[in-house]
């Protein structure tokens, strides 16, 4: 197959659905376009296109060309983001993805990593959603739950994150303290946004039936703001608790609110310079766990 411009060509017609879409996204006139096309089909010997008046729909040769232009966009694109996460030394930009909880307990790894990489910056995606490391989206993933099981993937235990239930002066002085696991649905609660649960909320929601939670956000300052606002109970990290003035600890940290955390990285980036050292700053701050 030598019609690699024209294969491009054809792919861009197939996705954007006209000729000039296509010729717009591409820029290049019209002409190029259906020339390309021609050119094409007459290689593969039958047509990739039905014309018609509002535009280029697929004939079965097209829909298995777009087939394959998806796999190989797909796989240049991989190709392109492992490129870019090679190891280029220690210096630059280290992607590293996690919740916006996690962030205080990372917060003395990576002030080492800093201070033993002057020449580097960490960039910090906070997201529940998973970024691709395939794609060069993140360098290392921070993640929590189960996990995870790509073959791809090289995964770590990180120092797991122990929670307590924690108030405001305003809200104890208002509402009082629980005085046992059963007055809890007295209280109001803050929490995660529903279907985003973890740890603590999740043993909440099963022992605290209808839960009555005054504030929900993605957001864990958001839910740190409300807390100190005397607007309800939450879980927080032990090491958070500890940096927010004003709370008062009601129930202690219980191992069945603890929430594993993993580092995940790429296979192809796993031994890059850039990662390692972040790898060994979590280890020499006493965060990365015994290997499972």
């Amino acid at each position: 197959m030598e019609k690699w411009n024209e294969f491009r060509t054809a792919y861009h017609v197939a996705k954007y659905g006209t000729v000039s879409a296509a010729a717009e996204k591409l820029g290049v006139h019209r002409a190029t376009i259906i020339r390309h096309i021609d050119s094409l089909e007459e290689e593969l010997g039958g047509k990739v296109f039905f014309r018609n008046p509002k535009g280029y729909s697929l004939t079965e040769i097209g829909d298995d060309l777009l087939r394959v232009a998806e796999a190989t966009e797909d796989q240049l694109k991989q190709f392109v983001g492992r490129s870019n996460s090679r190891d280029q030394g220690v210096g630059g930009e280290l992607v590293v993805s996690m919740l916006d909880v996690i962030c205080e307990t990372l917060m003395p790894g990576m002030r080492r990593f800093n201070q033993k990489n002057p020449d580097s910056r960490i960039r910090c995606v906070m997201t529940p959603e998973v970024l691709r490391l395939e794609y060069g989206e993140a360098h290392i993933a921070i993640r929590t739950g189960k996990k995870p099981v790509d073959a791809d993937y090289v995964v770590l235990p990180l120092k797991p994150l122990d929670s307590g239930l924690y108030a405001s002066e305003s809200y104890v002085s208002s509402r009082g303290l629980p005085d046992s696991i059963e007055s809890l649905h007295e209280h109001s609660f803050i929490g995660p946004d529903r279907g985003r649960s973890f740890g603590p909320y999740k043993w909440l929601n099963k022992n605290v039936k209808g839960a009555t939670y005054r504030v929900q956000s993605s957001s864990f300052h958001c839910r740190v703001q409300a807390v100190r606002a005397g607007l309800g109970l939450a879980f927080m990290p032990v090491e958070d608790s500890k940096s927010t003035g004003g709370l008062i600890e009601v129930l202690s940290a219980n191992r069945a609110w603890r929430t594993k955390l993993w580092l995940v990285t790429h296979g192809a980036t796993h031994r890059t310079a850039k990662v390692q050292a972040f790898i060994q700053s979590l280890r020499d701050t006493g965060y990365l766990g015994r290997k499972e």
